[in-house]
């Protein structure tokens, strides 16, 4: 066989109801299915059937890493769980993306990815090191925290063992519990909930294989590159500053083949305390209702982050929780007596605790909001269910974060992904951030002005218009590039705070390089990807996950739907620091010209025109959004049309 460079090889399949294992060539699928999300996608399409549920014992776990993961190519060793997720209402595909050291862990133990089939009989973790495989009782680690488990795990199987692992909410099923790995790093969208079905307690990988590289010197001189542009100001924009009462920063803590460019980092806790720590929004789910109780901040936030991790819940899922609970308790809809929770301390710690005991253990109303405030707004009635709406998707996710109202072409991001598209929503809004610290700090926190933005958005948007905020031209060509790039990116698999680099202050023309993730790519496998062929290969994964939507019933224009309240209610806010720095909400216009977003509102014609002008771009048909045979087959996703038109999903 010829010699691979990158890949392993190898995926291993591992049924936990037989305890049975083999080890399978990939070799045929890589080509086009990359690694990561894509090939999860592939795999997804044949291993899980539209009527499996999330949590029966025929769902199945993928645990794919990249072609780049485990080698020295920079900020590209995460990794991605994928499953039927049990978050999504109603059940259908979800995935995980995160950091730490496990994606690379799995290359070093010889591996491109873990397919996982069946239920154990018991409480069970899987010890995988070069090329054996073992199952063990895992009743010693039940009830544990993830912390607990983790370094518990990796001191009986050595420091070069990396862990996979669930708290006690995925013990007990709920539906939005999330697994986790060293670093802080988080897979939600229920992934924990799966593994919790499957008698899965944790995942343990170790190994000694190096992933052979094929272009050293190549990879060095585009790692050297990564390193230049991403100095001076682009790099400080990533703060780890925790900014809550209490909490200092003790180090960047990376993960693995990082830099530490990112909010990732250590941090102490007045207590003494020390924990890993992302400082993005789910370091501060509680400080809303904190800080309303209190009537000023408090270090608490951070304990409330700290004890959903520990139990294995997402945070965003809690703070959705916290949202609806707040408008049902104003509605009149939701009581004490009726959930026997302290609704009146909403913002305390004793209210926190005694809901998330509740959610963990099922107890009272925990057991409603175990399933996710989605499924749980539909069990208090219609009104109920409207105030779950104003803040959430249809399918269970948060609806305005980086919302449409003010960043016109996440609309479309909304209404065409299953999940939050929140990597997506990254690309548009950072830019703009540091285009806003720019415009509102006379260019002291931020070089990137106008006509550099400008500029930006000709080479990596498709035109100017993508960032004239006073018309939604351009919007439909952006959303379209933006998305192909970031689901190639999720195939490789890079990260998300480090790629792409559209901008610097490292280069006169303020022009970064949004093809370095393909040329880290070319100089590890030997096999060179020009950019083009680069987004083809986001392409076909969009693609793919729309053909495995329409297959589990959400097919066509119809479904392509955002909020109702972006049509009816003017944005006044921003979250996040672009609201901070940038309270009247100013965005570039034409030419020279300074708008304001505030008071905005999306005009449903112009959307309904954006997403003819994205269908027509994805090749689709543009009445129906239906997917084309003629488009697939030229996407080499020919195997998916026999099923879509059988199921009158294709045009």
């Amino acid at each position: 066989m010829e010699k691979m460079y990158g890949w392993q090889g190898k995926i291993l399949r591992l049924d936990m109801t037989s305890g049975q294992h083999e080890e399978t060539g990939m070799q045929d699928y890589y080509e086009d299915f990359i690694g990561g999300r894509l090939l999860a996608s592939r795999l997804y399409w044949d291993e899980v059937s539209p009527e499996t549920g999330a949590l029966d014992p025929g769902n199945v776990i993928m645990i794919m890493a990249g072609p780049l993961a485990g080698t020295p190519a920079i900020a590209c060793s995460r990794w991605v769980i994928s499953a039927k997720s049990p978050h999504s209402y109603p059940d259908q595909y979800g995935f995980g993306n995160g950091g730490g050291f496990f994606g690379a862990a799995i290359k070093h133990a010889g591996l491109d990815g873990i397919i996982i089939t069946g239920r154990a009989s018991s409480l069970s973790y899987v010890f995988i090191e070069n090329g054996s495989v073992t199952i063990h009782d895992a009743g010693d680690l039940q009830g544990l925290a993830t912390e607990e488990t983790i370094a518990k795990l990796r001191q009986q199987h050595g420091a070069k063992a990396h862990v996979v692992c669930i708290g006690p909410a995925g013990e007990n099923q709920v539906r939005f519990a999330s697994a986790h790995t060293e670093q802080g790093g988080v897979f939600a969208n229920g992934m924990g909930a799966v593994f919790g079905s499957k008698n899965i307690k944790a995942v343990v990988v170790a190994g000694s294989s190096k992933v052979p590289v094929a272009r050293p010197d190549k990879l060095k001189e585009v790692n050297r590159m990564v390193r230049t542009l991403r100095q001076g100001q682009h790099a400080s924009l990533y703060m780890t500053e925790p900014m809550i009462q209490g909490i200092e920063f003790v180090k960047a803590t990376p993960c693995y083949g990082c830099p530490a460019a990112c909010m990732r980092g250590t941090f102490k806790h007045t207590s003494g305390s020390t924990e890993v720590r992302k400082t993005c929004a789910a370091a501060f789910l509680y400080s809303n209702w904190d800080q309303r109780y209190h009537g000023e901040a408090t270090e608490y936030p951070f304990v409330a982050t700290s004890l959903c991790d520990q139990l294995g819940l997402c945070t965003a899922e809690v703070s959705n929780i916290l949202y609806w609970l707040d408008a049902c308790i104003k509605g009149g809809i939701l009581t004490e007596e009726a959930t026997g929770l302290p609704l009146s301390k909403l913002g305390s710690q004793e209210f926190f605790e005694a809901m998330i005991s509740a959610i963990v253990n099922k107890q009272g109303f925990g057991e409603v909001l175990a399933q996710g405030v989605r499924r749980a707004s539909l069990s208090q009635g219609v009104d109920a269910e409207k105030l779950a709406l104003e803040h959430i998707t249809p399918s269970g996710y948060v609806n305005d974060a980086y919302g449409a109202r003010l960043f016109i072409t996440n609309a479309l991001f909304y209404a065409t992904e299953p999940r939050n598209p929140i990597i997506q929503l990254h690309e548009f809004s950072f830019e703009l951030l540091r285009w806003a610290l720019w415009h509102t700090t006379s260019g002291a926190m931020s070089t990137l002005d106008t006509p550099a933005l400008r500029k930006i958005a000709e080479r990596v948007w498709g035109s100017e218009k993508a960032v004239d905020f006073s018309t939604y031209e351009g919007k439909a060509e952006a959303a379209f590039r933006i998305q192909n790039r970031q689901h190639a990116k999720e195939s490789m698999v890079a990260c998300d705070r480090h790629y792409p680099i559209h901008d610097t202050d490292q280069r006169d023309s303020r022009l970064g390089d949004p093809a370095l993730v393909p040329d880290l790519f070319s100089a590890v496998t030997g096999t060179d990807l020009p950019e083009a062929d680069y987004y083809r290969i986001g392409e076909r994964s969009v693609n793919l996950q729309r053909a495995i939507m329409a297959r589990e019933g959400r097919a066509g224009r119809g479904n392509d739907t955002i909020g109702e309240f972006n049509f009816t209610e003017p944005v006044e806010t921003e979250e996040g620091m672009f609201g901070l720095f940038n309270p009247d909400l100013e965005m570039p216009g034409r030419g020279e010209e300074i708008i304001s977003r505030k008071g905005a509102i999306i005009d449903r014609q112009a959307f309904e025109q954006m997403k003819d002008d994205y269908y027509r771009l994805r090749g689709w048909d543009v009445s129906s959004g239906l997917q084309k045979k003629e488009t697939l087959e030229d996407l080499k996703l020919d195997f998916v049309c026999d099923e879509l038109k059988n199921q009158g999903a294709l045009k």
